[in-house]
């Protein structure tokens, strides 16, 4: 359970962008280094996590936490995932009282922003290679994306629609 702890402190401190930027990230420490969940369960646990309310990193660690080990492995999945940017938001803020303006935090900023990219396609191109790519599952991206990018409706409304239709369709 300590290393499952580590694993998502590791992940939660090293990681900007917001939770669709630690999926990879989760996903090769957990499926690849330590095989503790298979590829399919994952792709299954974010497709869950994207549904509820709330951060996506923060539902995947609960829902990981407690296939695992139960109430207690959420709590501790939970906390190495959130701990870490609660750290570094109250480090930021104290600099940013400091100096309000600072070239060097402007300059990181600056260059995290197209590593952040590169981390969601990532995230992208594995959840797309694991999908079903069926006709139906590749229209149902392109209108989403399209409804989402285009139309400005909200994402909730299309992964509800979404599982309507494939219960309807199965």
């Amino acid at each position: 359970m300590f290393k499952l702890l580590l694993s998502f402190f590791k992940i939660g401190f090293f990681t900007f962008g917001g939770g669709y930027a630690m999926i990879p990230l989760i996903e090769e420490e957990l499926v690849a280094k330590q095989g503790i969940i298979d590829s399919h369960d994952f792709v299954d646990m974010i497709s869950v996590a994207q549904s509820f309310p709330g951060p996506i990193a923060v539902n995947l660690s609960l829902l990981i936490g407690y296939r695992l080990y139960g109430h207690i492995g959420s709590l501790i999945c939970c906390f190495g995932a959130v701990f870490p940017s609660f750290i570094s938001i109250l480090l930021l803020a104290w600099i940013y009282s400091i100096g309000k303006s600072l070239d060097v935090l402007d300059g990181f900023f600056y260059g995290v922003r197209p590593v952040m990219v590169s981390l969601l396609a990532c995230s992208f191109l594995a959840l797309f290679k694991k999908m079903n790519r069926s006709h139906k599952n590749i229209a149902l991206l392109a209108i989403s994306f399209l409804l989402v990018t285009l139309l400005d409706v909200n994402p909730i409304f299309i992964i509800i629609a979404g599982g309507v239709m494939s219960i309807w369709t199965n």
